[in-house]
């Protein structure tokens, strides 16, 4: 199950979110091939950040949990940027983007471990 975080210093109205959520939902399906029903997103506005000492606009992004190999790393930036720019107004040099893969990594869906990619449960 991939999840998305977006942060941005400023803020989200209940109508961004609707359409970043869905937005960023089937960008980030359409790169990775994650089914969209295993995709949450998760978005926090008016975050205390900065980026070069700047007040403008910024926005920082971690998906997590997707395999995607580093080669594809600019179809999922020129996927997600425009999503983010179109939606929230900021520019994409102000845009950070972070993949985290799902390798070794788990998961608890209904109360269990759920390993990922054939990686060992961990103790």
């Amino acid at each position: 199950m991939a999840l998305i975080r977006f942060e941005t210093n400023t803020n989200v109205s209940e109508d961004r979110v609707k359409i970043i959520v869905n937005n960023l939902t089937k960008a980030v399906a359409r790169v990775t091939g994650e089914p969209e029903t295993e995709i949450r997103v998760e978005i926090a506005g008016n975050r205390r950040m900065r980026m070069a000492g700047s007040d403008e606009p910024i926005a920082h992004i971690e998906i997590r949990n997707v395999e995607i190999p580093k080669e594809r790393a600019k179809e999922i930036t020129q996927a997600v940027c425009p999503v983010i720019e179109d939606a929230m107004d900021i520019q994409d040099r102000n845009i950070y983007i972070a993949v985290v893969s799902r390798r070794n990594s788990m998961w608890r869906v209904n109360g269990s471990a759920q390993p990922q990619n054939d990686a060992p449960a961990q103790q």
